[in-house]
């Protein structure tokens, strides 16, 4: 027969929308793996992110930056006590991937890492820094009203982001307007995952959009 655990008696920290909550729990000295799934639904936790991902969780020794507590091994071993403060938080990503964006003259963007509001005159903009020869080209070409960038919005067609799990999505809030993704218009206010290859359509008769997704490897914090 397996013997008893002890309980432990402490403070759980944990964010809700950037801002910290504070529980007393008494809990079994077990390892983490077996307590954070109870923690994170007793905290109320989300289980998945918008686009059906599952977020991970972790527990951390004293402050949100402290040092992860492994998985598989009993709190007490890692000096965990009652009267301990523990952090719950989302586990840090073991890769990250950069969405690179495509005009149709070659220029590519990096996207910055927090949501985009993506317009054709951002596209434009952007062409002019990068590739000026064919922002001439182009302009010549508004001037004839045979120009992929004719009749700007002033308001945003789509937004393009990363997601907690590591990956990208797009949406877009307009009705009057449609945003069209590998020639499926869009339906407003859903979150679409990004793949690599996509293209992305801004409006009628709009420039075609390329995404190029590009993973890199970051430390997760997290020990075995």
């Amino acid at each position: 027969m397996q013997a008893r655990r002890e309980s432990l008696t402490v403070t759980l920290h944990w964010l809700v929308e950037g801002q910290e909550q504070t529980t007393t729990v008494v809990c079994e000295d077990s390892p983490p793996v077996q307590l954070i799934p109870l923690l994170a639904h007793g905290c109320g936790l989300p289980t998945h992110d918008r686009t059906g991902h599952m977020h991970r969780y972790q527990l951390r020794n004293s402050a949100i930056d402290g040092q992860v507590l492994p998985s598989k091994t009993p709190l007490s071993i890692h000096g965990i006590r009652s009267g301990t403060h523990l952090w719950l938080t989302e586990q840090a990503l073991t890769r990250q991937i950069a969405c690179l964006l495509s005009l149709p003259d070659g220029s590519t963007i990096t996207l910055p890492q927090h949501r985009l509001a993506l317009t054709r005159a951002w596209c434009f903009h952007m062409m002019a820094l990068l590739n000026p020869g064919s922002y001439q080209a182009e302009l010549a070409r508004l001037a004839q009203r045979t120009s992929a960038y004719a009749y700007v919005s002033r308001e945003a067609h789509c937004d393009i982001g990363p997601e907690a799990h590591g990956g990208w999505s797009i949406a877009t809030r307009r009705t009057d307007l449609a945003t069209f993704l590998n020639q499926e218009r869009l339906p407003p206010a859903t979150m679409v995952p990004l793949r690599d290859g996509d293209r992305i359509i801004p409006g009628d008769a709009g420039p075609t959009l390329r995404i190029q997704m590009v993973t890199g490897h970051v430390d997760s914090g997290e020990e075995a």
